[in-house]
Parts: C-alpha cells; structure tokens; sequence
C-alpha cells in the first residue's frame, strides 16, 4: 500500500487551473472517456460557447458537462473550488463552518452551504458492498509539520505525523467508491474496514 502525502501546497501544484481541475473529475468518473447520461454513448466531441465548455453526444445530440448526475450538477461554483471544498472538509480538525468555506474560497455563504451539503451527502457509505475487484489504498492529508509554527507542531516523528488518515476503496468494474477518514491505518483498522465495504470473496488489490 502505498503512503502518499497531500498538502494543500501539493494541491495547488496538481491543479493549477480550471481545465486541469476538470480533466481529473473527467478521468474519475469516465476513465478519460466521456459517456452520454442519456444515451451511453461515447461519439461526443467538445464545444465552446460564452458559458463555457461541454461536450455533445453525436448519437442523441445530448450536451452535457462532467457535472451532470454527480454532486455538482446545476452548480456553477468553478471544479477547482470544488475540489479545495473537498480537501478542507475532510482535513479540517474540527467541523468547517460553511461561513469559513466561504471566506476559503471566495463563494457566497449559500454557496459553501451547498457544497458542504452535497460533498457531505457523497461521503455517506450506502448499504451495497463492492464486489468483483476491488482496489485499496491510503493518503495523508494535511499540511507539512516543518511549515508548521513552533507552538502547532507535533513533537512525535516524520511522516505522517499531524495529518489526517484516508482510506479509499473502490470496485474496478464501476468505479463505486467508499472513503472514510480513519485514526489509524493498523491491520486491524483497515481489515474492519473492508469487512464494512466489501463483499466476501471480492479480490482485492493493494499498491
């Protein structure tokens, strides 16, 4: 299993701008390959109008964004402020406000309040277990202790000292994920974890 460590700075760094944002909402939900809501097909081509870019599908003449049926659908609030919502909620020590998220990141309270909602409502682990194949792996999250002020570091080691456990688990064939931030990532942990999501006689796969 591989320990990756993610930052807010590291985040940045991945998402420099609006495109590279939507790319990686693409690459998860569609694998790099756009797929009709409607029709299911995958003959699309993009296009570009005064509100932006979309895709259009050649068989349905459907057009259609990434956003449609996730957590983001009728929202207008930009992919990268998106993904900056989802990295502060869930590395946030303590309950984020949706007052705070919005000074964050620049929305109206409605708004954060929305996102919150939404990204909260995502994060709900369903009663159906992932079967077939499925892939597990774990990150840190949350910022470098060495960038840190002398009074907020943790005097414990390197690492992944001070920040935030996640574990992901995600069925290969759909592409079904369930996450949860965890206290630790002993066998113990991650074991209960998987008797929690996933289907007896699954086959599943570590980094």
């Amino acid at each position: 299993m591989c320990n990756k460590t993610i930052s807010l700075f590291d985040l940045l760094g991945q998402f420099p701008n609006e495109e590279s944002a939507r790319e990686w909402f693409e690459v998860k939900l569609w694998n790099g390959t756009p797929v009709c809501p409607r029709c299911g097909g995958t003959h699309t081509h993009r296009m570009t109008r005064d509100n932006g870019e979309y895709l259009r599908c050649r068989d349905c003449d459907k057009r259609f964004t990434v956003r449609v049926g996730t957590i983001m659908h009728r929202s207008h609030v930009d992919f990268r402020k998106w993904l900056f919502a989802m990295y502060l909620i869930v590395t946030a020590r303590k309950e984020i406000s949706s007052l705070q998220l919005s000074k964050e990141l620049g929305i109206t309270q409605k708004s954060a309040w929305f996102l919150m909602h939404r990204i909260r409502k995502a994060c709900e682990q369903g009663d159906q277990l992932l079967q077939n194949i499925a892939e597990i792996d774990e990150t840190y999250v949350g910022g470098k202790e060495k960038n840190k002020h002398g009074n907020k570091k943790l005097r414990a080691g390197r690492g992944a000292v001070g920040k935030q456990a996640v574990v992901g688990i995600r069925e290969r064939n759909t592409g079904t994920v369930k996450a949860s931030a965890v206290s630790d990532t002993t066998r113990e942990i991650l074991h209960s974890m998987v008797c929690e999501n996933v289907e007896t006689g699954t086959t599943l796969y570590s980094e």
